[in-house]
């Protein structure tokens, strides 16, 4: 029985942050569409409080998960969203290659930030449903070859802008080369 209020107390406490961070203030109820979710400002967020999300949004246009404790687990219930435009998961280390099936799943996605997660370039192949995607922000490490992996991702996504080590990655379409602004 206490188990089972510490749950209750738990989601209660969710709804209540949830609410006063996302919610507009003429609203009574957690609306089924969010225009914009940010849990960066939290404390500590986890899969668990996407999935109590979940229970009641069903579509938002920007999420920003940044900085938070989510894992590959979370991103396998973002896609039971109805439609997810941007997605920002910036600095979280735990996401990786292994959610690169999910993500390609979220078929509206228009702005994807992967910058300071453990993601890669061979990791990116995966993503190829995305055709809506406009920008694609990603860390690489400096050493890394990436020419050929770039063309191949631009040939996959070609109306993505990419962002590596935020800086606008360029392609040179007549040399077929690729350069990255400095």
């Amino acid at each position: 029985m206490r188990k089972k209020k510490l749950q209750q107390l738990k989601e209660q406490q969710f709804w209540s942050t949830f609410f006063y961070f996302n919610v507009p203030k003429h609203l009574t109820e957690i609306p089924a569409h969010i225009d914009r979710v940010n849990f960066r400002i939290w404390d500590h967020v986890e899969d668990d409080h996407l999935l109590l999300m979940l229970s009641k949004v069903k579509s938002i246009n920007m999420l920003d998960l940044d900085e938070t404790d989510i894992t590959n687990e979370g991103i396998k219930y973002l896609t039971k969203l109805e439609q997810l435009k941007e997605l920002r998961l910036k600095g979280i280390q735990q996401i990786d290659d292994d959610c690169m099936e999910q993500l390609n799943q979220i078929k509206d996605l228009e702005l994807l930030h992967l910058g300071g997660t453990s993601v890669t370039l061979d990791g990116l192949s995966k993503l190829s449903d995305l055709q809506k995607l406009k920008v694609l922000l990603l860390s690489v490490p400096e050493a890394e070859e990436i020419k050929e992996k770039m063309l191949l991702l631009n040939a996959m996504l070609p109306h993505c802008e990419f962002i590596l080590n935020y800086k606008s990655y360029e392609f040179d379409e007549e040399n077929n080369n690729t350069q990255q602004l400095q």
